[in-house]
């Protein structure tokens, strides 16, 4: 009898160890919310859960709440799938660099930042450069509520590059001829398209890959070649005078795409680890992604596990196989 209880005592313990190393093999995922961040996440949850034994959870978020979390350390998220670079600097400097808790793999694919138009406006009117944007007839083009400036989204409430196309529109001269529009990016996206197809002239921040130039024929605004000297972005997170103190008269640097991750996973998730540095997306491959969320309304989640499973020979090279 006492054996048996003993052998009993020790098969519950081991359930509990198991349980306890399970526990910590799960993993927190940010989930941004545009498109193919949406896939995105849902292919490193397939991936992960199918190859590496993990848990995979989501959590919907912007850049400062992702960084705050990895940092802490305690699992809240352990991962931002994708941080644009150099547009989030401020938060790679401080927790990358500075506290040393979040790392960062290779880029996964290559971006841009911008200012769009269609191309009907650009030959209709003469629209081909963001100096063009000071002209008095663009403005009456894009001033929708009749009270005299025109309308140009800068971008989503807590995207870095908000702030930056901010400082820019300021700094290229244009800023106080519109009223500089932030919104979820849904709202803007309806806007183009209907503009587009109805001849309109619409104006707006604008990202690359992207499956809006899919859809219709845009064009991005001629600006400066990047010149580093006038490329001075301080971070809102770190001072309130960062758009007085901030001076971009520039167009964007090359951009690239990075994952970040809490480096609590180092020894919580080392495989887990080792997969995300060895990816690489492509700027092609995310085009498809946010297509197929935006343009074909799929569902993420199905489409990401039926993508794994049409691409296993790129799967297995993030997996070292």
């Amino acid at each position: 009898m006492l054996k048996r209880a003993l052998a009993i005592v020790l098969a519950a313990a081991g359930l509990a160890a198991g349980a306890a190393v399970h526990a910590a093999e799960t993993v927190v995922i940010g989930q941004p919310n545009w498109a193919y961040a949406k896939v995105m996440t849902n292919v490193l949850k397939v991936v992960a859960e199918d190859n590496l034994g993990l848990e995979v959870e989501f959590v919907p978020g912007t850049h400062p709440v992702f960084f705050k979390a990895m940092d802490q350390g305690k699992g809240d998220v352990d991962v931002h799938p994708d941080v644009w670079l150099p547009n989030n600097q401020g938060f790679v400097d401080e927790y990358v660099n500075g506290k040393e808790t979040v790392a960062l793999t290779s880029p996964t694919f290559a971006a841009m930042d911008a200012f769009c138009t269609t191309r009907a406006a650009m030959e209709r009117y003469g629209l081909a450069s963001v100096y063009d944007l000071t002209k008095p007839e663009i403005v009456e083009l894009t001033d929708r509520n009749g009270d005299g400036k025109g309308e140009i989204w800068m971008g989503a409430p807590g995207w870095a590059s908000t702030n930056i196309h901010k400082v820019r529109a300021r700094d290229y001269g244009f800023a106080d001829l519109y009223e500089l529009t932030v919104s979820e990016e849904n709202v803007i996206l309806a806007q183009i398209d209907a503009d587009a197809k109805a001849g309109r002239v619409v104006v707006w921040a604008c990202y690359l890959p992207h499956h809006i130039f899919g859809m219709h024929e845009l064009v991005v605004l001629e600006e400066p070649e990047h010149d580093p000297e006038k490329w001075s972005v301080v971070d809102a997170s770190a001072d309130p005078e960062w758009y007085e103190k901030s001076y971009v008269a520039t167009s964007f640097p090359p951009i690239s795409s990075q994952i970040a991750y809490s480096k609590r996973l180092d020894t919580a998730a080392p495989n887990f680890v080792a997969l995300l540095n060895r990816i690489e997306f492509g700027t092609q491959l995310i085009n498809d992604w946010s297509s197929a969320v935006a343009v074909d309304e799929r569902d993420p989640e199905e489409y990401a596990r039926e993508w794994v499973g049409a691409n296993q020979d790129l799967v297995k090279s993030w997996l070292g196989m």
